[in-house]
């Protein structure tokens, strides 16, 4: 019964991330305004693509599908890693994107 639970739990997670996506694409595009707003909501929820179109000078198609696919493969990482200490992968999770955010912000402005 509790492998069964895992499962859900792993399957919710998953199911999380490919809502949350949209919804911060969205709030990310709000926030840039058609290039009149501001890039650092863009930079906190997606600094991996941000930070490889800031070296780019430009937001491509690959840096959108990278944002598009980012938060769920940190669902993807959390069901992979669920049957170990799921703490320590949320950490590290946590870790690389608050990394990849402060080099985004600081080192490619």
């Amino acid at each position: 019964m509790s492998n069964d639970t895992k499962i859900v739990k792993g399957r919710t997670i998953i199911i999380y991330t490919a809502i949350i996506t949209p919804v911060l694409l969205f709030l990310a595009l709000i926030f840039m305004g058609g290039g009149h707003g501001t890039n650092f909501f863009s930079r906190l929820f997606f600094p991996i693509p941000m930070g490889i179109a800031e070296m780019n000078d430009e937001i491509t198609d690959s840096t959108i599908y990278l944002a598009i696919i980012q938060t769920p493969i940190y669902g993807l990482l959390l069901f992979i890693f669920r049957n170990y200490k799921w703490k320590i992968v949320v950490f590290f999770i946590l870790l690389i994107h608050l990394v990849s955010w402060i080099i985004t912000m600081n080192l490619l402005s």
